[in-house]
């Protein structure tokens, strides 16, 4: 038989722990002072309900009970929530004036009770939290509203009944009194919960004191004789239109906010859109520097071979074979210069919304597309690309500008071939379907990435991967695109990197 010990003394020594804890946080001058403000309150309050039976008229208490509630209910919070407007309080004196400091503790515990659920239901901070904030609610409420009682009391009986000041004065010490109990009472909690410097509080807070005690005091002395003279009915005359428009302001307030929050949510967004404008002009700024450091260096190239053969026509005598070869290049270098300057003034045109004028005239395409690629075979055959043509059996008649054709052709295909590398293939296919003429240009070339293919027709644009392989300006597809479209056609492209790139051309004919 076996028999199995197990000490206790781990458990009671947890157990002691916990208890500590538990003293540690009861004895804290929070809790204590949450405790102590929520007793006497409601000790306070029971001894309104005790004294029940005393208020006479009792259904002009209920009534007047049931207003409190509704101007509590119909309060609004300024300032980011931290100050509430409100005509309760009024409601509060003048119940203290008809029936006395105790019957005001009712009437408020009870505004103080509903407003407390409401707010619970739409954010419940769990049950110990609840339970606290209420009490300590109805606690500081029904404090402020007892000594505001007795300072009335006191106050009105030191004066005599037929004078000015008696009329006036209880009403306003008892605001006061009210207003600054309710305040210091909740400077302290949050002393004791948040260490804040109980002065610099009441600074935040003082602007709001005297229209606190202007609305509790005018306010609850006028409906105190509007009950007095008119019973409940001057409930209706007298306070129900300034607890209507205490509402109205409200829903105004909500309304407000909602729609400042909506302004921020628009300015954000808007923000946001300047903030991509402002990336998306960067980015162009660097596309047009990178486009002219690049033009300088193409444009350099045949300056360079037209100031050298230039000379070596000047200083030397050549046979007649030797000037006709040089003038070639002269010339040739030329046509590369009058190129840059067409596409720089094109550009231009397509940045400012000017249109392209196109000068239209009937002819084969079929027989273009094979003088294009005559021009091109001697690009080609430099880098050993074999350049394949499919033969068209019958002419393809178009209606379009003869020039202009030309210029996008020789673009495809001196494009196809520049990034086609040693021993490709470039082939151009051409034909009808339908009212078109297409024109497809496929090469065996480096391909362009997938992320990249939607910008491929966008000006300054070049493929980071193609900018050490061969020299461009980023203009020609962007070109290309605005005379394809001005044509009525338009231009595709499909790719596959490492495998090659086919660009497909459809002009109405």
């Amino acid at each position: 038989m076996f028999i199995v010990t197990m000490s206790t003394q781990p458990f009671i020594l947890s157990r002691r722990k916990r208890l500590e804890t538990i003293r540690k946080q009861a004895l804290a001058p929070r809790n204590l002072y949450l405790a102590g403000i929520s007793v006497l309150g409601l000790a306070l309050v029971g001894w309104g309900f005790a004294r029940l039976p005393l208020y006479e008229p009792l259904l002009t208490f209920f009534l007047l009970l049931a207003l409190g509630v509704v101007a509590q209910v119909a309060a609004t919070s300024l300032v980011g929530g931290k100050v509430t407007v409100d005509v309760s309080t009024a409601v509060t004196l003048a119940i203290v004036f008809l029936y006395g400091g105790t019957a005001a503790t009712v009437a408020m515990a009870a505004a103080v009770t509903v407003v407390a659920i409401t707010s619970l239901r739409a954010s419940w901070p769990g049950w110990r939290r609840a339970l606290e904030r209420v009490g300590f609610n109805i606690g500081m409420g029904a404090i402020a509203v007892f000594l505001a009682g007795l300072t009335f009391e006191t106050t009105a009986s030191a004066l005599s009944d037929s004078s000015f000041l008696r009329a006036t004065l209880p009403w306003l010490l008892a605001a006061i009194v009210h207003d600054q109990v309710n305040l210091w009472l909740l400077v302290a909690l949050l002393h004791f919960q948040n260490k804040i410097p109980p002065l610099e509080i009441w600074r935040e807070h003082k602007w709001a004191i005297p229209i606190n005690v202007l609305v509790m005091s005018v306010g609850g002395g006028i409906l105190a004789v509007a009950v007095q003279q008119f019973d409940f009915l001057g409930i209706a005359i007298f306070f129900l239109p300034i607890i209507l428009s205490a509402y109205s302001f409200r829903l105004y307030v909500n309304q407000t906010k909602k729609q400042m929050e909506k302004l921020e949510d628009l300015v954000a967004a808007r923000t946001q859109d300047l903030a991509e404008a402002n990336a998306e002009l960067e980015q162009v700024s660097k596309d047009k520097d990178a486009f002219l450091a690049v033009l300088t260096h193409d444009m350099r190239t045949p300056l360079t071979s037209i100031k050298g053969y230039s000379s070596i026509l000047r200083d030397r005598d050549l046979g007649r074979d030797q000037q006709i070869k040089i003038a070639k290049i002269i010339l040739r270098s030329e046509e590369t210069l009058l190129e840059i300057v067409n596409n720089i003034l094109d550009i231009e045109k397509l940045q400012s919304g000017t249109p392209i004028l196109l000068e239209r005239s009937n002819f084969d395409l079929a027989l273009l597309v094979s003088a294009a690629a005559e021009s091109m075979e001697a690009l080609a055959s430099e880098k050993n690309i074999t350049l394949h043509r499919q033969d068209v059996p019958q002419p393809i008649l178009i209606t379009a500008d003869e020039k202009q054709i030309q210029r996008i052709l020789l673009n495809l295909i001196s494009n196809a071939i520049k990034y086609t590398p040693e021993g490709g293939t470039v082939s151009i296919d051409t034909r009808m379907k339908g009212h078109d003429a297409i024109v497809e240009v496929k090469d065996t070339g480096y391909g362009i990435p997938e992320d990249e293919m939607p910008f491929i027709f966008d000006r300054f644009r070049r493929v980071k991967g193609h900018q050490q392989k061969a020299v461009g300006t980023g203009l020609g597809l962007a070109i290309v695109k605005s005379l394809v479209e001005a044509h009525g056609g338009e231009i595709s492209a499909t790719s596959e990197v490492d495998v090659g790139s086919t660009f497909t051309m459809r002009i109405p004919l």
